[in-house]
């Protein structure tokens, strides 16, 4: 799997978080709640990775367990913020 560069720092991001021994192509991204066992409290700290990483905030009624369901949620996520701050 080829991915991008917010793929990459996403999955880093998790790493970081979960505190894994994994490289970012190792983690599918696909259901991380089920393949890593992200407990809400992971959830919180992917989040506040993310928020950090990537410069964005996310909205307290964005918050949700699908949010952080799967790396493609997190980055569709992060483009529309990052869409609507360069407006």
């Amino acid at each position: 799997m080829i991915m991008n560069e917010t793929q990459i720092k996403i999955r880093n991001v998790i790493i970081k978080a979960k505190n894994l021994n994994l490289k970012p192509e190792e983690i599918k991204g696909e259901n991380i709640i089920k393949e890593l066992g992200i407990s809400s409290v992971d959830a919180l700290e992917i989040l506040i990775g993310i928020e950090n990483e990537f410069d964005i905030t996310i909205n307290d009624e964005d918050l949700s367990q699908e949010l952080v369901a799967s790396c493609d949620n997190l980055e569709q996520y992060i483009n529309k913020q990052k869409a609507a701050h360069a407006v």
